[in-house]
């Protein structure tokens, strides 16, 4: 009997040590509306890694302006475009292009200042750490 009870106590602990190298359990993004995007993202610069196009794995940051202008920046290039909303999403394109070829994608908050928009692309305010 007390081989047993030694064996849970040692089973028990050895799975509070596993759990205590975990990182908490990460809450649910919350789904940001143009407002919230305006009051806390305008002006900065929005960085994270893009997981698939030329870019793919590369470090960008993209500040939307006040004016409608938006400027992405980062790994040897530079690009100016222009922003604005269709009632609930951002929607951005490059200089050159027409209004009409726009893309519109869904911001929410990840917390820990990191945020995801609806493209999956993960970013953070400045240069994530």
């Amino acid at each position: 009997m007390k081989i047993a009870i030694l064996f849970q106590a040692a089973l028990i602990a050895a799975c509070l040590a596993g759990c205590g190298d975990s990182a908490p359990p990460a809450s649910p993004p919350q789904p940001m509306s143009v407002d919230d995007f305006r009051r806390e993202l305008l002006g900065l610069p929005l960085c994270g890694k893009l997981a698939a196009g030329d870019l793919a794995g590369k470090s960008i940051c993209t500040v939307h302006l006040a004016d409608g202008g938006a400027v992405v920046a980062g790994s040897g290039m530079l690009a100016r475009g222009y922003w604005d909303t269709d009632g609930r999403r951002i929607c951005r394109r490059d200089a050159l292009d027409p209004p009409n070829r726009k893309r519109c994608v869904d911001y929410a908050r990840l917390g820990n200042n990191r945020y995801r928009n609806s493209d999956g692309v993960e970013f953070c305010i400045g240069p994530c750490s």
